[in-house]
């Protein structure tokens, strides 16, 4: 289950108000005290009702009605079965979708009094049901449904349908009844069979991992236990299914040895044992573990400095980002302010691991943030922007969004006079690194002692970025470089089109394309085929070669990695010399220069 949409209704700052989600990553952006943290604070009450817990504070002082609502719409596999009773059936087949074909649930509170209770909650489902049907079938219990199938005893052979499975019986009906008109009905998942839905639908909603960044100052700080429990809850989750069946059986069997107690009661004492009934109660499985780090020093990780406990955190999604997910669930990775108590360079690692992560399948992201470097680099569809209109917050979903944006974290300030703007991180790796590794370059303009902000653009938001040309009215210069791309099939020269219009501006812009196929093209034969112990003599072109991919077919290595190491220590290496036999040092060299002149 894919979370598509989050629906508010007199919830804390929030009269009424529909969110719409990217299925991978969404960054939530306004100014301090808008409801950024209100909206993941919603989905972990939703989803787990464990770090926030709803209480009745977070009623809606101002609403005229006396109740709050968190909805959640989730996009489902169609064609999976789900187990709303006892039998595995479609929930389209069964009308327990909204008109959009979409699963669709609200929770509901009664704030009517001074606090909330257990019974204050109503859960309900919005399905575009039959209208014909004055009764919802799901919901039925099997002594209901028979009656409703002996009013079609002329349509069906009743005696050939199956009367002791609820599915077989809500199918039979269907197929003789009129289910074209449909009409969006609320499906109480309270009581009897609603109930059983519910618990069955809760077990495939995703696994929300909520982190936030305010400190409580306790031994069970948030900022090392968020971090944990989720270690612990992921781990479980590979293996819930295994966990499930022990249940099973566990509970099988106290039953029986609980009704063979009551048998041999019987025979003392009937009056007593005929009231008896086995009940057998159990916790959840991430109650049942707990996961912590040790320390050789003796201090506990949750005695250290917040910067160390976030480190700790920064890790686990630069882990999680390179870990498989093998389970059947959705991950939803909610962060609040992740760049809190963080280094710039920490800040950058984490940043990156962020997008890895989103972008592994079944990983969904949820970020706010106060810092444009995160802005920056997701594509406009990712931002949630959020800004006060006449006293409520409300999303912004006009074309100025992104100026409003910019004004609202400061980006502008962020940035240097100059930005160069490079396809992904690895060119960013390679420029940098080149640029301080020859010293011809760095002379001309040493990149890291000028602090000129590199934007990485990543495909489709470069073109966007060209496209709608964001620093227009900033007096910002861009210093474009792309691959050229050459000879690599549907990809060949994608950015043609891109270079050619930042170069047709009337600012003061420029945009290149490198003479070889791509930048790891750069990277001397010689350093290659020392690094990853390959002959790359069979290489006719070694500027149209595709390097990485002839690297990962000559090695075990996969084709991220082997980028990472080219424009990482291999691009530390590059030497003058080695430049001029590929015939790429004037080149480079002309890039530093345009660069300074730009920035001068």
């Amino acid at each position: 289950m894919i979370l598509k949409k989050l629906y508010l209704k007199n919830f804390r700052a929030y009269p009424e108000i529909e969110f719409d989600f990217n299925e991978k990553m969404n960054v939530i952006i306004g100014k301090n005290d808008i409801g950024k943290s209100t909206v993941l604070d919603a989905l972990e009450i939703f989803l787990n009702n464990d770090i926030v817990k709803i209480d009745i504070s977070d009623f809606n002082v101002f609403a005229s009605e006396k109740f709050m609502t968190i909805g959640c719409v989730f996009d489902i596999d169609k064609t999976k079965e789900y187990i709303i009773d006892t039998i595995p059936t479609n929930l389209k087949k069964e009308f327990l979708l909204n008109k959009n074909g979409e699963l669709e649930i609200h929770q509901t509170w009664d704030c009517s009094k001074n606090k909330l209770s257990a019974s204050s909650l109503k859960v309900n489902l919005i399905a575009n049901y039959p209208i014909n049907h004055k009764k919802i079938l799901p919901i039925l219990k099997i002594e209901d449904l028979k009656k409703e199938l002996n009013q079609y005893s002329s349509e069906l052979d009743i005696e050939s349908i199956k009367k002791n499975t609820s599915s077989e019986i809500r199918k039979a009906i269907y197929s003789v009844t009129d289910t074209v008109d449909l009409e969006e009905k609320s499906i109480s998942l309270v009581k009897d069979n609603g109930k059983k839905i519910w618990e069955s639908l809760r077990k495939e909603l995703p696994l929300y991992n909520l982190f936030q960044s305010d400190r409580l100052n306790k031994d069970s700080d948030k900022e090392v236990q968020e971090p944990l429990k989720a270690i612990t809850k992921t781990a479980i989750n590979e293996v819930i299914d295994q966990l499930d069946e022990i249940k099973k059986i566990i509970e099988e069997k106290a039953i029986q040895i609980g009704k063979d107690t009551i048998e041999k009661l019987e025979e003392m004492n009937p009056e007593i044992a005929k009231v008896l009934n086995p009940d057998i109660k159990n916790k959840a499985w991430d109650t049942l573990f707990s996961f912590s780090f040790k320390s050789d020093d003796g201090i506990p990780v949750n005695k250290r400095g917040s910067g160390i406990r976030r480190l700790i955190l920064l890790n686990y999604f630069r882990a999680e980002a390179e870990r498989q997910n093998t389970s059947n669930k959705n991950i939803i990775y909610a962060i609040e302010e992740p760049e809190t108590s963080q280094h710039p360079n920490h800040q950058e690692l984490l940043i990156k691991a962020l997008i890895e992560l989103s972008q592994k399948d079944k990983n969904q992201l949820f970020i706010t943030t106060h810092t444009p470097e995160i802005a920056k680099i997701v594509k406009d569809e990712n931002l949630i922007f959020i800004e006060n209109v006449d006293g409520n917050p409300k999303i912004n979903k006009s074309d100025s969004k992104l100026n409003e944006i910019a004004k609202t974290l400061g980006i502008m300030p962020y940035l240097s006079k100059l930005v160069v703007c490079v396809e992904g991180e690895f060119d960013i790796k390679f420029i940098t690194n080149i640029n301080q590794a020859v010293e011809e370059f760095r002379s001309i303009i040493d990149l890291k002692e000028k602090n000129i902000s590199i934007i990485p653009l990543h495909g489709g938001n470069l073109k966007n970025w060209v496209e709608r040309n964001y620093l227009q009215d900033s007096n910002v210069v861009e210093f474009h470089i792309y691959d050229r791309d050459s000879n690599s099939g549907r990809n060949a020269e994608q950015y043609k089109k891109q270079h050619d219009e930042i170069n047709d501006r009337d600012d003061d812009s420029v945009c290149l394309l490198t003479n070889k196929r791509e930048i790891e093209n750069y990277i001397p034969r010689a350093l290659i085929e020392t690094e990853f112990c390959i002959d790359c003599s069979s290489i006719s072109d070694w500027d149209e070669e595709d390097i990485p991919t002839y690297i990962s077919n000559k090695t075990s290595l996969n084709e991220k990695t082997v980028k990472e190491i080219l424009n990482g220590r291999l691009a530390r290496q590059i030497t003058k010399v080695q430049l001029e036999e590929l015939n790429a040092f004037e080149e480079i060299k002309s890039w530093f220069k345009q660069i300074k002149a730009k920035f001068e």
